[in-house]
Formats: structure tokens, sequence, C-alpha cells
């Protein structure tokens, strides 16, 4: 499972050998001045996520990867039995990030807390 940790000005996310051979993606940071808040939606992935280009998906079961839909670009890490976190972006290459977690509720809510404190 990715590895998220926030600090004072960012959030890293790391990401095994294997899981970024199936996102084709790197461990990255985001800025959290970038970051508009992240919400805990467990429905959000059953609607679709779009075209994926470049990554790993198997609806149901894995979505690793960029995926595109309506103009949008969502980086999604998130494997079936993961509850996920959607953390909105502004000024990245990608419009949101899903992240697979254990409990999204309270990631969510710390992700808020230190944008919170960012500001």
């Amino acid at each position: 499972m990715a590895k998220l940790s926030i600090s004072s000005d960012r959030i890293d996310i790391s990401l095994s050998a294997f899981e970024a051979l199936q996102a084709l993606q790197t461990s990255f940071s985001l800025k959290l001045s970038d970051v508009r808040g992240a919400t805990e939606d467990s429905e959000y992935i059953r609607s679709g996520l779009g075209l994926r280009s470049p990554g790993t998906g198997f609806p149901g079961l894995i979505a690793k990867g960029t995926f595109r839909k309506h103009g949008q670009k969502v980086l999604s890490l998130w494997s079936r039995g993961q509850e996920i976190v959607v953390i909105e972006l502004v000024n990245s290459k990608w419009d949101r990030v899903l992240f697979g977690c254990d409990n999204a509720k309270e990631l969510a809510s710390l992700i808020n807390q230190a944008k919170a404190l960012e500001l």
C-alpha cells in the first residue's frame, strides 16, 4: 500500500516498486498550497474513472495510474478493500488524487487540518 506523510508544507506519497510499476508513477510530493481539501468518498470510483492513460485498472479490483474523464486528470492509487480519500488539487498536473487507505475519514481529517494550519 502506498504511504502518505504530511509535513508543514507538503504531502509526500511513497510508492513501492510494484505500485510504481502498476501506476507508471514514481513517489511524489504535493504542495499543501496546491491542496484545496480532502474528503472520504467510498462511492467516487463506482461511476468509473474514465480513460486510463497510463496505468493498471480492473473494475472493482484495482485502479492505479492516471485517468481522464470530462477534461479532468485523476491519479488513482486504489486497490479493492481500501477506503478512498479524494484529494482536490489546484495548480497541479492532476485535478485529484485518489488515495486508498485503511481509514479514509481519519486521513482526510489530517490532510484538512494540515491545510488549515498552512493558511
